[in-house]
């Protein structure tokens, strides 16, 4: 009978071993002794999927450099429509499966619309 209650003891603990194992780990990638932050991988290229006529994500940050891809995943039309037309990018999306890029050179805050569905609204925010 004590066998079994050391292997129910030992078998009920194993969950916080495992867990202790997790959190260390997770420590050593977060972050160093000498920045708190981690460190953001350069992006050249991020995606936006129009999807349920909705921008997924609908907020979006990228560096200066990055090219924004717009998939739409609706069988319906969608634009990507800049409220400042001066800022240089719109695009329309024909159905299922069709795209539009743009390349985020200068940094600031670049709100856009569809020009078809104005609810549908998003924010990319170039750094």
């Amino acid at each position: 009978m004590r066998s079994v209650t050391v292997a129910a003891i030992l078998i009920g603990s194993a969950p916080v071993w495992a867990h202790d194992e997790c959190d260390q780990e997770e420590n050593k990638v977060a972050g160093s002794a000498n920045d708190e932050r981690p460190h953001l991988p350069t992006q050249s290229a991020a995606k936006v999927t129009i999807k349920l006529f909705q921008y997924q994500p609908a907020r979006l940050q990228v560096n200066a450099g990055t090219t924004v891809t717009w998939l739409n995943e609706d069988e319906i039309f969608h634009t990507v429509t800049a409220e400042r037309p001066e800022s240089g990018f719109n695009g329309s999306m024909d159905g299922k499966g069709n795209s539009f890029s743009f390349t985020f050179s200068q940094p600031g805050i670049y709100a856009y619309y569809c020009d078809r569905h104005e609810h549908m609204r998003g924010e990319i925010e170039v750094r």
